[in-house]
């Protein structure tokens, strides 16, 4: 009798096998092929591999979403009838989003950025910028700016996959949430949003990072004017000129195209920091070695972002100063700087503060 129930109930076990379905096959799609090009990350991971197999879920390599390069969440498409390996899929793919699909036996994982396996990965945390609001330069400015305040290191900054957008998002681990807070508020614009299974920051910068600016008031109070083809600068207060100063600028003519062209750049910059430079050397290359004053007593260092310069692109370490060479003024003698003398240096310095706005043109 045993015997025979032991018979029956293998039976029953390899009927069941036989008619049980199969598990899907899981294709990938890799949806954020920008991002994981920037981060030298293989296709699918390893570990995203392993992990299906583990449940039994044989994988495959679909082709590469040509619509997205850096989507964030991650978007599983699967037959109702194969939503009894949902919750394992999501094991794998945490808050991804579930669609149905009508091929049944197949599950399509288009993965985002928060479907990146990041546990082994042996690198650190960093921020990527993706502009979003079509103006040039804005996400390289932001990379700047979060690397000198907050030491944030960036991967290079990118265009969003949409045209525009309206909002400006930041999108962090629920750890950074706190820094992430702190980036927004230093913005002035958009929302932090926490995913699961993110490493990097990642900021899309809509228009409400443009419109922010835009609504600022007008500057009042004390500017200034270079004007490089007359090798002058000029200093207007509410609209009124109240000084005029000789000047020396970059040793070539023209607006800045490249690091050390000595070219001074043009556009509509401020004023930073004014940092005391009266103990400040230089090497001009010229075989003099390095020279005590060059810069005269003071340094009124000019931010020079990529959203600012008629060029489109962020420069360094341009500011108006003064000089230990009194014979260059009037010339094109500088590295990119603007030289004044000494005594009108000091002058400048009672007239301006950080925050001034300083235009260069032509």
């Amino acid at each position: 009798m045993k015997k025979r129930i032991v018979w029956i109930l293998s039976i029953l076990a390899l009927l069941f096998l036989a008619c049980a379905p199969a598990p899907p096959t899981v294709i990938l799609h890799n949806s954020c092929s920008g991002y994981t090009t920037l981060r030298n990350l293989s296709f699918p991971a390893p570990h995203t591999s392993i992990r299906l197999d583990s449940l039994g879920l044989p994988d495959s390599l679909g082709k590469k979403d040509s619509t997205a390069a850096y989507q964030l969440d991650t978007r599983i498409y699967l037959h109702p009838e194969d939503r009894v390996w949902l919750t394992p899929l999501q094991s794998v793919f945490p808050e991804a989003g579930v669609f149905n699909d009508q091929t049944r036996g197949q599950v399509h994982v288009y993965a985002g950025i928060n479907g990146l396996a990041f546990d082994s990965m042996p690198f650190s945390r960093r921020i990527l910028v993706l502009n979003g609001t079509g103006k040039p330069g804005l996400a390289r400015d932001a990379a700047y700016r979060f690397n000198i305040k907050f030491g944030l290191a960036s991967l290079e900054p990118q265009t969003a996959d949409a045209d525009t957008h309206t909002r400006t998002v930041l999108y962090c681990s629920r750890d950074d949430v706190p820094l992430a807070t702190k980036l927004r508020d230093y913005l002035g614009a958009g929302d932090v949003q926490a995913r699961t299974n993110l490493v990097d920051m990642i900021i899309v910068l809509g228009a409400d990072a443009l419109q922010r600016t835009a609504t600022k008031p007008a500057p009042r109070g004390v500017s200034i004017v270079v004007k490089k083809s007359l090798f002058e600068l000029l200093v207007f207060k509410n609209g009124n000129l109240i000084g005029s100063y000789p000047i020396a600028i970059g040793r070539n003519k023209g607006d800045k195209k490249r690091r050390g062209d000595c070219r001074t750049p043009e556009g509509s910059f401020t004023i930073t920091s004014i940092e005391n430079s009266s103990a400040w050397e230089h090497d001009f290359g010229d075989g003099k070695g390095s020279i005590a004053g060059a810069y005269g007593p003071w340094f009124f260092r000019l931010s020079t972002l990529a959203s600012e310069t008629s060029s489109g692109k962020l420069w360094t370490g341009i500011a108006i100063h003064g000089t230990h060479d009194n014979a260059s003024i009037g010339t094109r003698a500088s590295e990119g700087c603007v030289r004044m003398h000494n005594a009108d240096v000091d002058s400048l310095k009672r007239m301006v503060r950080v925050g001034t706005k300083v235009r260069i043109e032509e």
